[in-house]
């Protein structure tokens, strides 16, 4: 996503700006995502199929949304259940 756009976004709860996840962060959401344990805070399961995944997070790190395909889902239903994560 270009920074430009990505610096305009902000989370929709606390109106927060949005930021990529750090490397530490990366690395769980891939890991979870590969095991199949990503899932929106709605228990719907996140799955990476053919397209292009990002994830935005709070400044707060409590909200962490999906880019796919370049377009942000910042619909509070679609945030991902940062619980899934496990360190």
């Amino acid at each position: 996503m270009p920074e430009k756009l990505r610096s305009l976004l902000v989370c929709p709860l606390t109106k927060q700006h949005l930021l990529p996840l750090d490397s530490k962060r990366a690395r769980l959401v891939e890991a979870a995502l590969k095991k199949g344990e990503l899932r929106y805070i709605d228990g719907t399961p996140l799955a990476q199929g053919s397209h292009t995944l990002e994830f935005l997070i709070s400044e707060n790190a409590h909200h962490l949304y999906s880019v796919i395909d370049g377009v942000p889902h910042l619909l509070e239903e679609r945030q991902v259940d940062l619980h899934s994560l496990q360190e």
